[in-house]
């Protein structure tokens, strides 16, 4: 131990180009990881608290993928089953109704949302993007709409707009409602088909009074993808206990975009840890290579003296575990430093292209990053056993040395 550090103590420069060689790929993966993992964390939140919810419970019935869904004469066998389960933290009923809105001579198809304002909260943002007027409150008639359908429609808070609902599994109804409210989009399209009224005033539109399209509910303790498995063992409990007749139908199908993106995100990961992993690795590789030829003459002397080849070697590995661990535990610090930094400012603001972008995708605008203790902690280690293994060459080729020949060695 003491030749060892006796020996990074005299080559500082090379003793620091290796421990720079750990040290810049940990807290760069630490980083990486940081921001990955706060997008996956984003797109997630945004996939599930965007009207998808973790999970919904919907009657079954064949139908063509963005098809309307059929009508729930009763939702309150769901309503029971998911009240019994206490992994469940939130659940509300929903009734979603193709429409027409006309005002004057205009017209748009748009799709009316049923929703209970007391609750529904969890699960759609647009109470926080009312930009005129007001949310809706439980048990009034009005209406919430974008700027974009009002603008196409002509409308402002307090207008009136007529609603001519379609569902195919209903009788054709008409409402009429007062805009009490309007709300600036993530999304355009989003802006121009959504209005969304009480879920009293919904079932007047299709003339059935208990009727819902599906239940949404929300998964206790779920604080990112990586708790994906509590919702499938929820999800699968909840199946076996469900009446006949309805289904569960998770994120992952509510939100296929986002499923595919996280899928290939990961495997991107690590590959491009890899990539850093190896160079790191050819670095350690390559300075203690150097080192140790160096040092062929002190290294047969040591030898010559009647040091074991095993004991030679143990110096080498030693060397390289004190650069590794060092080099490891403050590219892990300084990592995470920059994480908290970047939130501490509350983030680094896109530009206003990407942030566009961003929000159009119902993502921030604002790059977060996120603190994995599993990341950085793997991140260190492996690095560190990494770099432990690349010395083993080095260290390997030094015990090969002959006395003799080595105190004659001439660089």
């Amino acid at each position: 131990m003491k030749a060892a550090i006796r020996h990074l103590k005299r080559n500082k420069g090379r003793s620091l180009l290796t421990l720079l060689a750990v040290l810049i790929p940990v807290y760069t993966l630490v980083f990486m990881f940081g921001f990955a993992s706060a997008n996956l964390r984003d797109m997630f939140e945004t996939a599930t608290g965007l009207e998808s919810g973790h999970f919904q419970v919907r009657e079954v019935q064949e139908r063509a993928t963005g098809g309307t869904l059929p009508l729930i004469d009763d939702a309150a066998p769901i309503l029971a089953t998911l009240d019994a389960e206490e992994r469940v933290a939130w659940r509300t009923v929903r009734l979603d109704v193709p429409a027409l809105a006309s005002a004057g001579n205009r017209s748009q198809a748009i799709l009316v949302q049923g929703v209970e304002p007391e609750t529904v909260a969890r699960i759609t943002p647009i109470e926080t993007l009312i930009v005129d007027g007001e949310y809706l409150a439980s048990g009034t008639n009005g209406a919430v709409l974008g700027e974009e359908l009002a603008v196409t429609l002509d409308l402002t808070v307090g207008d009136d707009v007529i609603l001519l609902g379609v569902h195919p599994d209903a009788a054709m109804g008409v409402l009429r409602v007062p805009i009490v409210g309007i709300y600036d989009a993530p999304d355009a399209s989003m802006g121009r088909s959504l209005i969304q009224i009480d879920l009293d005033s919904a079932r007047a539109l299709v003339r059935r009074p208990t009727a819902a399209t599906a239940v949404v509910a929300m998964v206790d303790g779920v604080t990112g993808p990586w708790d994906v498995d509590v919702i499938d063992e929820v999800t699968s409990d909840i199946s076996a206990s469900l009446p006949a007749g309805f289904e569960i139908v998770d994120w992952r199908q509510l939100a296929p975009i986002v499923d595919s993106y996280m899928r290939i995100l990961r495997p991107m990961l690590l590959l491009i840890a890899g990539t850093f992993f190896a160079l790191g690795a050819l670095v350690v590789v390559n300075t203690l290579y150097l080192s140790v030829m160096e040092r062929t003459r002190e290294i047969g002397l040591i030898l010559a003296l009647g040091s074991s080849r095993r004991r030679v070697m143990g110096m080498i590995l030693t060397e390289a575990g004190l650069i590794s661990g060092i080099g490891a535990l403050y590219g892990a610090v300084v990592g995470v430093a920059l994480i908290w930094i970047v939130e501490a400012i509350g983030g680094i603001p896109l530009p206003r292209q990407f942030a566009d972008m961003m929000r159009a995708l119902g993502l921030s605008g604002v790059l977060h990053l996120r603190i994995d203790t599993a990341n950085v902690i793997l991140s260190a280690v492996i690095m560190a056993a990494i770099a432990m293994i690349a010395a083993l060459f080095p260290a390997w080729r030094a015990t090969k040395f002959e006395p003799v020949e080595a105190m004659r060695y001439v660089e």
